[in-house]
């Protein structure tokens, strides 16, 4: 007990975020570190979510299946305490993402607790506590449309008040190229606070940042190997193009925030485990 309690103290202060990777944050909103989760740990969390997607296929295909919903005239599901959102092409039963969804599987949800991403989070955040704000699977199946660029935090503010708080880790959980539909990310674009979002159009468009009226960088696309991990502000301008190959591009979001808050849309807290 006392070795393991050693190596994990260790292991926080080694995956802690270094001077360059603060001041790249800093500056561009993200930073990215390569093959951080083994090909190991990385089976064992694709067959986790394909046994997810297979359940939650099978559950909206029942008879009692919950009432789609739509918005925009895209297909939403609440599912197993899960919002499921549909694939926007019409007819497709790929689901598009899902959230929250660590407690779909006993296999995901340790995951929230590993220093590798909490270590980081908290130098980053400058903060020694940390409790989860959401989190989110992302499938990104063959011919899987594109996500417009948009900031998280026209979302996340519309029941949080602490956005400046929060960080997010997206963990490709297959190898991100541009042609799988990868992350594209405006560098410096989080100096910017939160944005306009489309008007006059669709409900959802509000929450897309309006692209014609922002003046800055252009985008980078964010190409990393399988297990990689992406650091990123709530306020930065992010976004990602259909999948033209023939796999899938999966990830996993998680955000974290302060401690002390409950969970997204919930009225429970669930600290980091340090």
């Amino acid at each position: 007990m006392l070795q393991k309690m050693m190596s994990r103290l260790w292991g926080s202060g080694h995956y802690a975020a270094n001077a360059s990777e603060l001041e790249k944050f800093n500056s561009d909103g993200f930073f990215v570190r390569e093959k951080v989760f083994s090909n190991r740990e990385l089976d064992k969390w694709r067959d986790a979510a394909e046994n997810v997607h297979k359940r939650m296929e099978t559950e909206a295909a029942s008879n009692d299946a919950p009432d789609l919903e739509f918005v925009d005239d895209k297909r939403f599901q609440s599912i197993d305490d899960s919002v499921v959102k549909w694939e926007w092409r019409e007819g497709s039963r790929d689901i598009r993402s899902m959230e929250p969804f660590l407690h779909l599987h006993d296999d995901l949800h340790p995951i929230v607790d590993d220093p590798r991403l909490w270590a980081p989070a908290r130098s980053i955040l400058g903060l020694n506590k940390l409790a989860l704000f959401t989190d989110k699977l992302n499938f990104k199946r063959p011919q899987g449309a594109p996500f417009p660029f948009h900031q998280d935090s026209p979302y996340f503010a519309l029941e949080c008040k602490h956005v400046d708080q929060l960080l997010s880790m997206q963990i490709y959980l297959d190898e991100s190229r541009v042609d799988n539909g990868c992350l594209w990310i405006i560098p410096g674009s989080h100096h910017h606070g939160i944005l306009s979002g489309v008007q006059g159009k669709g409900v959802l468009d509000r929450l897309y940042t309006d692209m014609d009226l922002f003046q800055g960088e252009d985008p980078v696309a964010i190409t990393a190997p399988a297990g990689s991990v992406i650091y990123f502000h709530a306020h930065v301008i992010h976004g990602s193009k259909g999948n033209k190959s023939k796999q899938s591009r999966r990830a996993m979001v998680l955000t974290y925030q302060p401690a002390g808050h409950n969970r997204w849309n919930t009225e429970r807290e669930r600290e980091i485990r340090m």
